[in-house]
């Protein structure tokens, strides 16, 4: 019987497969649509336009500490600096509108899926592509929770086919505007060799003025140790958007003294638990 499964699973593989792309097709058309109906772009806003892995964090924390002379505070990095993509993929870029100038936003889209307003100001990030392989390796495997061989991971990379878009391109959209007037190219490499250099270089073209008072503390919250010590404000896993409402283990409490629940839902609560009791026959001793 077994291979009468292997059959049938063979037959549907293709109409569900093509059935996922034209979903997965309308849905990123979707997307895009509410992008151009609900984003509004600002005089000032700047993009940290990125292949992933390539340092798009610590650009993040360096634009992020410069705006506020190195005494930004935040639970996530999110908080201070979206993630446009994400925004898209939730069907939430009005979020954007909250913000203050100049805003902070994180990109991994091409070139010409941002179409970047001439006014905006665009620190394109790029990395060694061998180190944001690896990078990105690490990263696809936190977040699909189960280790995998490397090496299929690099043979599907460098044929277009892996969990990232593919590396030459994303170069082939961005490397051409490097020299645009509204663009300026980092590379990580640079940060690593003389991140204050890299630092005044940025505020230069931003426009974000530079607190000289302050440079030390840009400089220590932007630095490794600084970071690594924070990770959890950095963590693309438990990334929120607004402020905090608690850890994953939040209170351990029981009673719910200091619920949200509104009465009316409280009530409809304790009606429908009270159904399911006499459904399932519970005694009075089973408590739920």
């Amino acid at each position: 019987m077994r291979w009468l499964t292997n059959l049938f699973l063979w037959l549907i593989a293709v109409p569900v497969g093509l059935a996922g792309r034209f979903a997965d097709w309308g849905t990123k058309l979707r997307q895009r649509l509410l992008y151009w109906q609900q984003f509004r772009p600002r005089p000032g806003d700047v993009y940290i336009a990125t292949y992933p892995k390539s340092g798009t964090t610590w650009m993040q924390m360096i634009l992020v500490q410069l705006a506020s002379g190195g005494r930004a505070e935040f639970d996530h990095i999110l908080q201070a600096s979206p993630y446009l993509d994400e925004l898209m993929r939730f069907e939430r870029v009005d979020h954007l509108e909250r913000l203050p100038s100049p805003r902070l936003i994180k990109t991994h889209l091409s070139y010409e899926e941002l179409r970047p307003p001439r006014d905006a100001r665009i620190i394109f990030v790029t990395r060694d592509v061998k180190d944001t392989l690896v990078s990105c390796y690490h990263h696809a495997e936190l977040a699909a929770r189960f280790r995998s061989p490397f090496d299929l991971f690099m043979d599907a990379m460098l044929r277009g086919r892996g969990p990232f878009r593919d590396w030459f391109a994303y170069m082939r959209s961005w490397l051409p505007h490097r020299h645009d007037a509204n663009v300026l190219w980092v590379r990580y490499e640079d940060l690593k060799s003389d991140l204050e250099g890299q630092v005044r270089r940025i505020a230069a073209f931003t426009g974000i003025p530079l607190e000289e008072a302050r440079l030390g503390d840009i400089l220590q919250r932007c630095g490794f140790q600084y970071m690594k010590q924070h990770d959890g404000k950095f963590d693309f896993r438990t990334g929120l958007y607004e402020a905090s409402p608690g850890g994953f283990i939040r209170q351990g409490g029981s009673g719910g003294k200091n619920q949200l629940i509104r009465d009316e839902h409280a009530a409809e609560l304790t009606q429908k638990v009270s159904l399911l009791r006499s459904e399932l026959g519970l005694r009075n001793t089973e408590a739920l």
